[in-house]
């Protein structure tokens, strides 16, 4: 079973960007999912996302349904949540 940091360290592995670390309260990094809007030039339409909306943005865009189960408090993204913009950076991008 990963971390959430493991999570984050696999995508930007993925992406070939460099990793961001989960702050206080394994709280992911807002950065961390502006780079991945960035790498999937999706920037123009995210403008003004909160975190849960971004993530929603990047797992609807490989046609996947944002879950619920993925939005947690404070306005983070649950473990679950990070899997699935993990899975679905893997379908955007395709295999490498």
């Amino acid at each position: 079973m990963k971390t959430k940091q493991e999570i984050i360290d696999e995508t930007c592995s993925y992406l070939g960007i460099p990793s961001f670390t989960i702050s206080t309260g394994s709280t992911e990094p807002r950065e961390f999912l502006e780079a991945i809007i960035d790498q999937l030039g999706l920037a123009d339409i995210a403008i003004g996302f909160d975190k849960q909306q971004l993530g929603r943005l990047i797992v609807e865009a490989s046609g996947h349904l944002w879950l619920p189960v993925y939005d947690s408090s404070g306005g983070t993204i649950t473990k679950e949540g990070l899997e699935a913009i993990r899975d679905a950076v893997f379908v955007l991008i395709g295999p490498k």
